[in-house]
């Protein structure tokens, strides 16, 4: 089993929770109660939704299939449904009916693009090669390429093996991020 996360991400969720965060303590020890309370619950609000966007998600890479968490999805798929994978906007894995985007795998910046060396594209998986060439989101360097490269090997693998897809939607997150975005709102208008 291997779990793979992004870094960006990670590295966003921290800088931008700590920011928040400083700025309802700063409104909170200048500002009488109503103003720190204001604070405090946009600040909750935008910590969840910072945490479900850029920290929550992840990719798992198992024997039997990938288990995607997304923001407020999460995504059980056996081998046997993924028909193909893409990395031209981030990690995607093309099902039968429908397609999943990998948030725990984005593709590389523009910058990081055009710095990439020859060698990164090289002893890919198969699949991977498109006319003999990579797109920067399969350099093993970027979030999309290191995860595609993982999927791609595992997928490559496989045998006969069963399509079953599940889905299921965290409802317990989608309630605290309304209750807080309704607070926050409520807050801000008073």
């Amino acid at each position: 089993m291997t779990t793979f996360v992004s870094r960006s991400g990670r590295v966003l969720a921290v800088v931008f929770i700590l920011i928040f965060s400083g700025a309802a303590a700063t409104t909170a020890a200048t500002g009488d109660i109503v103003d720190a309370l204001r604070g405090v619950s946009v600040t909750a609000f935008l910590a969840l939704a910072i945490y479900a966007t850029f920290w929550r998600p992840r990719l798992v890479i198992r024997e039997t299939g990938v288990n995607v968490r997304n923001i407020v999805s999460t995504h059980e798929i056996e081998w046997g449904a993924i028909e193909r994978i893409d990395t031209k906007w981030g990690l995607t894995l093309f099902l039968k009916n429908r397609r999943i985007s990998v948030w725990a795998a984005p593709a590389p910046s523009r910058y990081a693009a055009m710095i990439a060396s020859r060698d990164q594209g090289q002893h890919l998986p198969e699949t991977t090669y498109l006319a003999g060439t990579v797109r920067p989101g399969d350099l093993v360097t970027s979030d999309s390429g290191g995860a595609a490269a993982l999927v791609r090997r595992h997928w490559e693998r496989r045998t006969n093996d069963s399509a079953r897809v599940e889905s299921r939607v965290n409802v317990q997150l989608i309630v605290a991020l309304c209750v807080l975005a309704a607070a926050a709102a409520a807050a801000l208008a008073f």
